[in-house]
């Protein structure tokens, strides 16, 4: 294989190992690194030792990123408040487009940054990207059998914080935004928690950086009146956004951008919603969305 053609390869599969070290990692800038941390090993790689390309670069990303993981994890434990993974907003550019087509949603990045990164990684690549046994065994150090049982116990993870994945996901959560911005817009507490799962829990990430709830908020008369509290702030602005693959909106507060915001969809109601307000997390988007703050 040409130095050409070992890029050419690279570059057809970018945007599938960009997805899967993020949802490892949870980190945009942390994803990146990995990638490019996995092309500068992939031209050091004998071709022969290359029998699928796809899951040859899709376990040696997810490799690196628990690398990251781990490098970081005392960063993770020291953080103030929830963490909730770094908001990709869609921009349509391809780089990112693995990551917006499979309509997952930033609650299943949630899920998996709460379950050991081995787990998340051994999932990311079963699930998301429908890599072998064999493969993901590498990943693990571990036998393929080993691997099916990671897999399985981090399936049942999500499972329990999600329920299923129902079907149109995307649409569904994005009826149930549109419904909830409806009832915030009336102030009327009853009527935003009729829209709530008994079980629903609304995570809010400031980072100690910006005003939020330092633990979940559960149930929904507390999550109604946490959303109708964040409705009163001055001059606050929703714009729609495709938001890691799924439904959500940017906030602006007074033309800055402070919040995004997703939610998951059940069939008794909305089980979680997820809002980024950590300034840091919110770079990128506060830059893509310049137009609306001025």
């Amino acid at each position: 294989m040409t130095t050409m053609d070992r890029a050419a390869v690279f570059t057809a599969h970018r945007a599938s190992m960009l997805a899967a070290a993020y949802r490892v990692t949870g980190s945009r800038a942390d994803a990146e690194d990995v990638v490019q941390e996995a092309w500068l090993a992939w031209d050091r790689v004998d071709m022969a030792e290359v029998r699928e390309p796809r899951s040859f670069l899709a376990v040696m990303a997810s490799r690196l990123a628990l690398n990251a993981v781990r490098a970081r994890r005392r960063r993770r434990e020291e953080y103030v408040g929830p963490w909730l993974p770094e908001p990709i907003v869609d921009d349509g550019s391809p780089e990112w487009a693995v990551l917006h087509d499979d309509g997952l949603g930033q609650a299943l990045d949630f899920v998996l940054s709460t379950l050991r990164p081995e787990h998340a990684a051994a999932y990311v690549l079963r699930k998301v990207l429908d890599v072998d046994y064999e493969a993901i065994a590498e990943v693990l150090g571990s036998s393929p059998a080993g691997a099916r049982q990671v897999v399985s116990r981090a399936q049942r993870a999500v499972t329990d914080a999600l329920g299923d994945s129902l079907p149109h996901q995307v649409d569904r959560d994005s009826r149930a935004i549109g419904a909830l911005a409806e009832a915030v817009s009336t102030g009327d507490v009853d009527r935003v928690a009729a829209l709530l799962a008994p079980g629903a829990v609304l995570y809010s990430d400031g980072g100690g950086k910006a005003h939020a709830a330092l633990r979940p908020v559960e149930g929904p008369e507390k999550i109604a009146r946490f959303l109708l509290g964040l409705a009163t702030r001055p001059e606050v602005t929703m714009t729609p956004a495709r938001i890691n693959g799924s439904a959500g909106v940017v906030l602006t507060e007074s033309g800055r951008v402070t919040t995004t915001a997703t939610l998951r969809a059940g069939q008794g109601g909305i089980v979680g919603l997820y809002f980024v307000r950590n300034p840091d997390k919110l770079a990128v988007v506060a830059g893509r969305y310049a137009h609306t703050t001025g």
